[in-house]
């Protein structure tokens, strides 16, 4: 691990002022090594800016030095910093509609970046780099709350940078006092806005998080609107003069989250006639949800892909029952846009022509650390190049594409595992005395991006699997058990069984993964119909039309063409249409991904193992640790009544492997580089 002590740049130090200057040429080159242009051909939308307008980034997780092997989001934060400061001006100094801007930030800032996950604490150089956006509000996300010593490093040091603008309603922390005080300067935010002097009333909310460290604790929404100091506070602001309400925080803005709507509910019993603007986070997604009339949400994506905007117009004074949302007809006038994390778009929305006239002295300074930084941490330090391109959900694991990631950690990595003990620890080993066949298995949570083809380096560990788990085995598992394990697990998006003890399978899904399922099967349903639980081949082939297919009436050679043209990306559809990104892209394909992977290796005939009568056949069935507790349920299923047979495979389990700085995913990509890419 390495630890490095990180300041925020003094932007009044004339010195330095001068040094950037005279080294603007080299800072500029070095913040584009090793990563690609962005295409300066590709058509953008026009973002149409209000009299309130705002910027939301969320679900960082530490990818300040952008994406080199993705020139779609090919910026780094300094580029980001000097977007901020310019649109600012823009929207401050329009002649037409001089507007305020505010700049807000929902959480989880490291945990997926070598940036961020090579230091002690977790996020000490990432976090530093961060704090130079000028956030008028943030709050923590859920990777905040895992481990003490990050949890104590995001209070006593970001807290106090960002002072009132940092709220949390719902989380506490339990400081050096030993007492529970809200985690930030306060549990809401009434503040006036600086051009147009608008009223904001403000609030944050975590979602319904129980996986927290000992010094912090969620408090769940349901509880929150019931107690009687929300209830009071309410009350007071809403007899005050609020001309918006912002309720921001670490929770999706998807129709599907029902947290949302139980405090939407408390709030416009106060607010009846007031706009609440909501911002969201935690599921990766890009979305936009209208609320009802007068509320809407905003989700902005993920890991320095994108920057969301929403700019609104004629809110005060409004009065239930019109149809607001509505931009052509309504009394609010909105636009909602996703913007692409790239200096070509930057550029664009902020009217520069070059990019000496887009660079600030504040930008180039956060870019010239990165690239400091980058290299302390050796992470461009390579282990080889990747062929091509391996995809999640892009490529059909289903029926082996040579470019599915899933297939390719089955068939390549997991069988790279060996058992083996690191810890000193009062459970059992295993002992490899048999030659029993073995299946690895992992979730597909645990892989948070795909792989892209280029140079494979020290940070390329952790953009794929960020997590460092130990690993368990059930030795000795009857083949015909063993085997339904998997199937059991992928059998469905959703929990199948009545059984009370049965989990909720989405969770080995990534947050994105569990969003995305659960925005297309809603787009499938009929009106009439509840939407399905899991995609079948018919499902998958009109999904393919919504997502790829045409979105205008034209003709098919002209669109051929048209689409030929475009670059890869996202291709949002929410609740205000298609026309959401400010590229224009071409979408991958989308292919559902399964809850669990597993290798398996010295293959036994399946068919006859199922068949036989004696259960002669014997499987080491070895996981990750997170997902022992979906293993047993999978098991016991498996198991049917035999009741010995399960309580037998609960009392074998024992370590396998508990190096987890050893064994990880990324530890084993490295190997595989090494081995095969170098």
């Amino acid at each position: 691990m390495h630890s490095i002590s990180s300041e925020i740049v003094d932007f009044k130090d004339i010195s330095n002022i001068t040094r950037l200057q005279q080294s603007y040429n080299y800072i500029h080159i070095k913040q584009q090594l090793n990563s690609k242009f962005p295409n300066f051909n590709e058509q953008l939308r026009d973002l149409k800016t209000g009299q309130l307008n705002f910027l939301h980034t969320t679900d960082t997780h530490g990818w300040y030095l952008g994406h080199t092997n993705q020139r779609q989001y090919s910026s780094d934060w300094g580029d980001f910093i000097s977007f901020v400061s310019n649109f600012k001006l823009l929207v401050e100094e329009n002649d037409g509609i001089p507007g305020d801007l505010l700049l807000i930030d929902t959480g989880d800032k490291h945990d997926g970046n070598g940036l961020s996950d090579l230091t002690v604490p977790n996020g000490e150089i990432s976090t530093e780099i961060f704090m130079n956006a000028p956030y008028d509000l943030i709050t923590v996300g859920n990777h905040e709350l895992y481990v003490a010593s990050v949890s104590k490093y995001e209070y006593d040091h970001v807290v106090p940078h960002y002072g009132e603008r940092f709220i949390s309603t719902n989380v506490e922390y339990l400081n050096d006092d030993d007492e529970w005080v809200t985690f930030g300067n306060s549990k809401f935010r009434y503040f006036e806005t600086n051009v147009n002097q608008f009223k904001v009333f403000s609030l944050s909310f975590m979602f319904d998080f129980h996986g927290g460290n000992e010094r912090v604790r969620v408090h769940s929404i349901n509880d929150v609107v019931k107690e009687k100091w929300f209830k009071q506070l309410l009350k007071e602001y809403s007899s005050k003069d609020v001309d918006i309400v912002v309720i921001f925080g670490h929770l999706p803005v998807s129709h599907d989250w029902l947290e949302m709507y139980t405090l939407h509910s408390a709030l416009r019993k106060h607010f009846p006639s007031t706009v609440i603007q909501y911002f969201g986070g935690h599921s990766h997604i890009r979305d936009f949800a209208v609320i009802d009339e007068l509320s809407t949400g905003l989700q902005s994506g993920r890991y320095c892909e994108t920057v969301g905007f929403l700019s609104l117009s004629n809110f005060t004074d409004l009065q239930p029952g019109v149809d607001s949302i509505d931009d052509e007809s309504g009394t609010v006038k909105l636009d909602r846009k996703y913007i692409d994390f790239n200096v070509h778009s930057f550029m664009h929305h902020t009217n520069k022509s070059s990019l000496a006239s887009f660079n600030t002295l504040e930008g180039l300074a956060v870019s010239d650390k990165l690239y400091t930084h980058s290299q302390d941490l050796k992470l461009t330090e390579s282990y080889g190049v990747v062929p091509r391109n391996y995809y999640m959900g892009a490529a059909d694991y289903k029926n082996n594409d040579p470019n599915s990631l899933l297939r390719f950690l089955e068939d390549e990595i997991l069988v790279q595992l060996e058992p083996k003990v690191c810890h000193e620890n009062d459970i059992q080993h295993f002992e490899n005395d048999t030659n029993n066949s073995r299946i690895v298995i992992i979730n597909t949570g645990s892989i948070r991006y795909d792989l892209y083809k280029g140079d494979f380096n020290r940070n390329s560990q952790f953009v794929v699997s960020p997590f460092k788990n130990k690993w368990m085995v059930i030795p000795s598992v009857p083949a015909k058990i063993a085997m339904q394990i998997q199937p059991i697990l992928n059998s469905a998006t959703y929990i199948l069984s009545d059984d009370g003890d049965a989990p909720d399978l989405s969770q080995l899904l990534s947050p994105y993964q569990r969003a995305t399922n659960s925005k297309l099967l809603q787009q499938l349903k009929s009106p009439i119909d509840s939407p399905p639980k899991e995609f079948n081949d018919h499902q998958i082939s009109k999904l393919m039309h919504i997502l790829v297919g045409p979105t205008e009436s034209q003709d098919a050679d002209s669109r051929d063409k048209k689409t030929r043209r475009l670059s890869y990306g996202y291709k949002t559809i929410d609740d205000l249409g298609s026309d959401g990104d400010d590229s224009i892209h071409k979408p991958l394909p989308y292919f559902p991904v399964p809850n669990v992977i597993q290798s398996y290796e010295n293959p036994i005939n399946f068919v006859e193992s199922l068949e036989e009568e004696e259960e002669t056949e014997f499987v080491d069935v070895v996981f990750y640790d997170f997902i022992q507790p979906y293993i047993l349920w999978a098991t016991k299923i498996a198991c049917e009544d035999n009741m010995k047979l399960y309580k037998d495979a609960v009392a074998s389990i024992r370590f396998y492997n508990d190096c987890e700085e050893e064994f990880n995913i990324g530890e084993l990509l490295k190997k595989y580089a090494v081995d095969n890419w170098s």
